[in-house]
């Protein structure tokens, strides 16, 4: 089970069957142990939600999920830290992209944006090349170490009724 399997099954326990009692729940992970796939190679990027195209459910789902991660963090102290994003401009045309990128954001949900010029980029990260144009900054964004955050769920959920059986491959249904 990964961040998408363990988030589930985290949530799952939070909900009971219509007579009152606990849902049973039980993860079946084919590896030794959980976060062993994509979700320990993951970048940790926690996206804004300006950059997926509007209208479809990447759209939506990236700014929902990026609201969601400070009250999850305060939940279950993984470590979650918003740090921002800039997406730097380094020609005109670029300086073009990064107004389309905030329009697209706007569209999304993401108030945050802010569009900024070339002196306001290296005020805020001096080392960047003198040659950059603007940059947009989205304060929301943020980093996390998805094998804590996997680890950090798997551990919510099994506090609250969920098994979970590692070295157990699904081979058939």
């Amino acid at each position: 089970a990964g961040v998408i399997g363990s988030a589930v099954a985290r949530e799952l326990a939070r909900h009971t069957r219509s007579d009152g009692r606990r849902l049973r729940i039980a993860v079946v992970e084919k590896e030794a142990d959980v976060c062993q796939g994509a979700s320990k190679a993951n970048s940790g990027i926690v996206h804004g939600g300006y950059d997926a195209k509007h209208g479809t459910l990447k759209g939506e789902m990236s700014r929902r999920g990026n609201q969601m991660f400070p009250q999850l963090n305060r939940e279950l102290n993984f470590g979650f830290r918003q740090v921002g994003s800039l997406v730097l401009a380094f020609t005109d045309q670029e300086v073009d992209k990064l107004k389309e990128l905030m329009e697209n954001g706007h569209e999304n949900g993401v108030d945050d944006l802010e569009l900024l010029s070339a002196d306001q980029v290296l005020a805020m990260e001096p080392k960047v090349s003198a040659g950059v144009k603007g940059g947009l900054f989205c304060p929301s964004a943020g980093i996390v170490s998805p094998y804590e955050y996997c680890f950090a769920l798997v551990e919510n959920a099994t506090a609250n009724g969920v098994s979970f059986f590692v070295n157990h491959p699904v081979t058939e249904i």
